[in-house]
């Protein structure tokens, strides 16, 4: 009897279950221990790339920083330069001024003084120009962040603390101070003896002239 391939299997059949059998008979590639371990190292080489570009981003900051720095500085030596070379440019000519007056041979001492005052009032010029502002607190009340105190005078003609004399100016320059004020300040304010009238000196002897009386009567008694 012949065989009837339509109710015996067919050879697709068995190729399929021959595959399936393959498979169930083939070794994983990756043991249970290295899927388990596998997903670790990613992550450890994610975190040194990590760590790697914010290494990177932090020496690129600071070496930003550091070039800022530098510019910086180099910008305020340029300025402080600028504003040297022009105090200088206004003191040449007071320099100019005064070699001319010491190279002068006069017997004018009038002409002479008068050409001192007018080199002094250059440099104020000069000085104004740059915004330094004299400090002369003469009668004015002492104030420790500009002045210097170098004596102390009792009076009572002005209150205490008051500047008398005036022993050498100051000078500020936009209120940063450049050198305080020598001043001479009052202190005391206390009345004098000679201060005290007739009329007052009579009455303080007849006070005491009426206690003396009363205690002498109690004495008596």
């Amino acid at each position: 009897m012949p065989f009837d391939i339509r109710w015996g299997p067919s050879l697709n059949d068995n190729k399929d279950e021959n595959q399936e059998n393959q498979d169930l008979s083939v070794e994983p590639l990756t043991s249970e221990a290295d899927a388990s371990t596998l997903p670790i190292m990613e992550q450890l080489e994610l975190a040194k790339a990590e760590i790697e570009r914010l290494t990177d981003q932090s020496l690129r900051r600071q070496a930003e920083l550091i070039n800022y720095r530098r510019r910086v500085q180099k910008e305020q030596a340029e300025n402080a330069t600028v504003a040297q070379v022009s105090l200088l440019g206004g003191l040449v000519p007071v320099i100019d001024d005064l070699e001319r007056a010491v190279e002068m041979e006069s017997k004018d001492v009038g002409t002479y003084h008068e050409g001192m005052q007018i080199i002094l009032r250059t440099v104020q010029q000069v000085l104004e120009k740059i915004g330094v502002e004299r400090i002369e607190p003469k009668g004015e009340m002492f104030d420790p962040r500009y002045h210097e105190a170098i004596a102390r005078h009792e009076t009572n003609d002005v209150p205490e603390g008051q500047v008398l004399e005036v022993c050498q100016p100051g000078y500020r320059l936009n209120d940063r101070l450049i050198r305080p004020a020598k001043v001479i300040v009052s202190f005391g304010n206390v009345p004098a003896e000679d201060d005290i009238c007739e009329e007052d000196l009579g009455e303080v002897l007849e006070v005491d002239a009426g206690v003396l009386a009363e205690e002498n009567e109690a004495n008596d008694g």
